[in-house]
């Protein structure tokens, strides 16, 4: 694909509704995002959470929501997504593993999330940003369902020019396909720079939350805690 000086090139999340997608997804995420799931459910670990409700925004086929509910039991999560073909994977793999009284997958849009004011304690979305079409309005529903005193955690790729006429390379070594690099260097070509994720969130109800990047990893992280 062409990027040009590193400007952002949106993906459209209507595009990740097909059952064949679906199922390539589950397949490249089975294979190369355990370890990011199983960072993520560590650095959550840190958290002091007050409730056992908890919301992932941007499930997929749910193998977050999953490590989660492995590690926590006692915590009951809630995986919501635009796409049926994904949920359909996501509630497969939940009965496979037992956790179907754990987990619950719906259908939903990110910004108009289906759930009264301050349901969540935590709120969990792990490389779904960069598909939000309206990320201020995501935030906004974000701050809207977590409980005073709630966290979120946002992990998503990270944009960054220099490192682009290298990232076929990376995923070579990984092991990747043809295809599964295309969908990789895609994702990242529409993630946001760290100052870009700032901008947006200065103009939401999560403009206090902190923005990092990891360089080494290609990956952004914000951290929010409602007062």
């Amino acid at each position: 694909m062409k990027w040009v000086q590193g400007k952002r090139v949106p993906l459209d999340e209507a595009s990740f509704k097909d059952a064949a997608l679906a199922r390539f997804y589950d397949e490249h995420a089975r294979r190369f995002m355990g370890k990011i799931y199983r960072r993520f459910a560590d650095r959550i670990n840190k958290f002091d959470l007050a409730g056992k409700q908890v919301l992932d925004v941007g499930s997929g086929t749910g193998l977050l929501a999953l490590v989660l509910t492995q590690q926590h039991p006692e915590w009951q999560v809630t995986g919501i997504d635009v796409s049926e073909d994904m949920l359909v994977l996501a509630r497969e793999a939940a009965a496979r593993n037992k956790l179907t009284g754990a987990t619950v997958f719906q259908q939903a849009s990110a910004e108009a999330l289906p759930f009264p004011d301050g349901s969540f304690s935590l709120v969990v979305s792990n490389a779904s940003l960069h598909l939000w079409k309206d990320p201020v309005k995501v935030y906004d529903e974000i701050a809207r369902v977590t409980a005073p005193g709630g966290y979120c955690l946002i992990w998503d790729n990270l944009r960054r020019a220099v490192f682009n006429p290298f990232l076929g390379v990376v995923g070579r070594v990984m092991g990747m396909s043809n295809l599964q690099r295309r969908l990789w260097m895609k994702a990242i070509a529409s993630a946001y720079t760290p100052g870009e994720a700032r901008a947006l969130l200065k103009q939401s109800a999560m403009k206090d939350a902190r923005v990092t990047a990891d360089l080494s990893l290609f990956e952004l992280e914000i951290e929010w805690q409602k007062p």
